[in-house]
């Protein structure tokens, strides 16, 4: 008899991983939107829970402490409004839904904060890419979720990506993407490490980012 097929196995965090892998890369090709918020809402939802059962702090927890006056239950609806739109049948094919690509920054963000809790200091280059390109294109003071301490932190780290990349915050949202895939293509060569070389850009005290 034949013994039945073996076929190799897949972890929950590598399925979340390669799902926020894919859809990052998606982004940056400027591919379909709909298929690159599914993709980064269903890891962000494994990642999520599991720094809840982890004891570790999420990105929606930053979002409740920066929305006091809103409901949980509320904000889970905003943040998973279009998840659920695009993954379920609803009630009839005609239904809409208003979503625009813009819309993937924060998803994927969210994804990417969560990933990086749990996986730190091994998360995958694809994640620690879109990382700095959030910081570099993004203005912390524009967002209502920042607190003022997010906001200099994050102002000192673009202040040097700015110096490296000027004018990248300015420019158009397709001129930032084509960054973002010279991030990625040069994401081998992405190194972290706790001494600063010429370039490098600190994402946080004692941890620098450059290209060995």
């Amino acid at each position: 008899m034949t013994p039945p097929p073996v076929f190799p196995t897949v972890t929950k965090l590598e399925a979340a991983n390669r799902q926020l892998c894919a859809a990052i890369r998606l982004f940056f090709e400027d591919a379909d939107a709909v298929a690159v918020h599914t993709l980064a809402c269903a890891a962000r939802e494994i990642y999520e829970i599991h720094c809840v059962k982890n004891n570790k702090e999420r990105m929606f927890d930053v979002v409740k402490q920066a929305n006091p006056n809103n409901k949980e239950k509320d904000l889970w609806n905003i943040l998973n409004a279009n998840r659920k739109f695009f993954k379920h049948p609803g009630e009839i094919l005609t239904d809409t839904t208003e979503f625009d690509d813009s819309m993937n920054d924060f998803a994927l963000l969210t994804a990417c904060t969560d990933c990086t809790t749990l996986c730190t200091p091994h998360q995958p280059p694809e994640v620690q890419v879109f990382a700095l390109w959030y910081l570099a294109v993004e203005s912390p003071e524009e967002s209502t979720d920042a607190t003022t301490e997010d906001v200099n932190a994050a102002r000192i780290i673009q202040q040097q990506i700015d110096a490296t990349y000027p004018g990248l915050r300015t420019a158009a949202r397709a001129e930032k993407k084509r960054f973002g895939r010279r991030l990625l293509q040069d994401t081998g060569r992405i190194v972290q490490r706790s001494e600063p070389q010429p370039g490098d850009v600190e994402i946080a005290p004692g941890v620098f980012f450059g290209f060995g």
